[in-house]
């Protein structure tokens, strides 16, 4: 199966996903992180199989109900989209998802092997992104039950300043959070996840106003630091054993391995992907796979 086999299937994907479940959008975005994972380069070629494989399983596991049909650009897709975006923005909305899968889709169109946005895709990722700034902020796990923290009335604890890639992985690497935590909500990878799509946005449409984006990524730092607060003084001591969990490695074999039998909705996908694309943006060497694996 070629690749533009794929980036249809992850388009098709979207459309059914704005009928029924929104959160089934998380299955396309893991399919084009695989195939960027490849376009890029950001893996050794002889890992090009086992990502393939991986590839083939999640079409194999949630097949779409149509086939995506090919039809005439819609000329405002983009402009169009970006504007919806900026409004979610302005909104009470740390979630990021709407950002998220904005950027993949977005990357898709136009420029060397990219496919044309017909009007019904432009619609259904219109849908997406109300449906995600209407879920409100998300939840975060806190003495592990799972809280809302709406960001109104909480403190701005969160420095803010210009997302870049480099900004980001530093952001990424110094927050200190409970595994335990982690384990429960994901969002210190969702950190890394939508922090990397405002950062590839604004990359591709310079002068777009969207640094507008940041503050909703700052506003979830904001959540985070108040319910790493409310942990520590309400919850016992950490419990939390010495670090023996295993380095996940995007560079090696074996991620790929495992990823075959438990990918965590789509997460060791992206969260590769994202992590990989960052390094390389910012020019990073990449020696330590430690903080990587809070994540995962």
């Amino acid at each position: 199966m070629n690749r533009e086999t794929y980036k249809h299937w992850a388009c098709q994907k979207m459309i059914e996903a704005s009928r029924s479940n929104i959160w089934d959008g998380h299955w396309a975005c893991a399919a084009l992180a695989l195939i960027r994972l490849l376009e890029d380069r950001l893996v050794p070629g002889e890992l090009e199989s086992g990502i393939r494989r991986n590839l083939e399983k999640i079409l194999e596991d949630h097949p779409n109900a149509e086939t995506y049909r090919i039809d005439r650009e819609y000329g405002e897709f983009r402009p169009s989209l970006l504007a919806r975006l900026i409004r979610n923005g302005r909104a009470n909305n740390s979630l990021g998802h709407d950002v998220i899968y904005s950027s993949y889709i977005l990357d898709l169109l136009g420029g060397p092997g990219g496919i044309p946005g017909p009007a019904e895709l432009y619609r259904a990722m219109s849908t997406i992104a109300e449906g995600f700034a209407a879920s409100g902020p998300g939840y975060v796990t806190v003495n592990g039950e799972p809280k809302v923290v709406h960001p109104d009335g909480i403190e701005r604890t969160a420095e803010r300043f210009r997302l870049s890639s480099s900004s980001l992985l530093d952001l990424f690497h110094g927050f200190d959070r409970p595994s335990r935590m982690e384990q429960g909500d994901m969002q210190l990878g969702h950190l890394l996840t939508h922090g990397h799509a405002i950062v590839e946005l604004k990359l591709a449409n310079p002068g777009s106003g969207l640094d507008i984006l940041d503050e909703a990524f700052f506003t979830r730092v904001d959540i985070l630091n108040h319910a790493n607060r409310i942990e520590r003084e309400t919850s016992a001591p950490p419990q939390d054993a010495p670090s023996k969990e295993a380095e996940w490695n995007p560079l090696e074999p074996s991620y790929w391995e495992h990823a075959l039998s438990d990918n965590r909705h789509g997460h060791f996908y992206k969260y590769a992907y994202s992590y990989l694309k960052l390094n390389r943006l910012a020019e990073r060497r990449l020696t330590d796979f430690r903080s990587f694996s809070r994540i995962l």
